[in-house]
């Protein structure tokens, strides 16, 4: 199995992706839990982005965010994230922002959560 390690820095007019492709075997159980940490932190720290996202119905940014949690989510074994970036990027589309709301406030109650493990 392998794992692609990815830096995403996106609604700020651009998205940079850096990736580098390794082998699940040459992680142990640290490196592991240090890489979802640091995914973890990764979105904690783009959740005031999202939010301003969305109260400026920037509906693009908030689509191209949940595109990419939706295929970040799971390479960290987080698959409750990819689901809450599937709903983001169809919502974003559909320019529901009630629903949308909603589905940010449950991306934070889920990373917060994963944040105190």
């Amino acid at each position: 199995m392998y794992v692609f390690n990815i830096s995403i820095r996106v609604l700020d007019n651009y998205i940079l992706r850096v990736g580098i492709l390794q082998s699940m075997d040459d992680f142990d159980v640290e490196e592991w839990a240090e890489m979802q940490t640091k995914y973890v932190t990764h979105i904690i720290s783009e959740i005031p982005k999202i939010k301003a996202a969305l109260n400026s119905k920037d509906y693009e940014g908030l689509r191209i965010f949940g595109h990419n949690i939706k295929g970040s989510g799971g390479m960290y074994g987080f698959d409750d994230v990819t689901d809450v970036g599937f709903k983001m990027e169809s919502l974003a589309k559909a320019e529901d922002f009630n629903s949308l709301e909603a589905v940010v406030g449950e991306l934070e109650t889920i990373i917060n959560a994963k944040n105190c493990k």
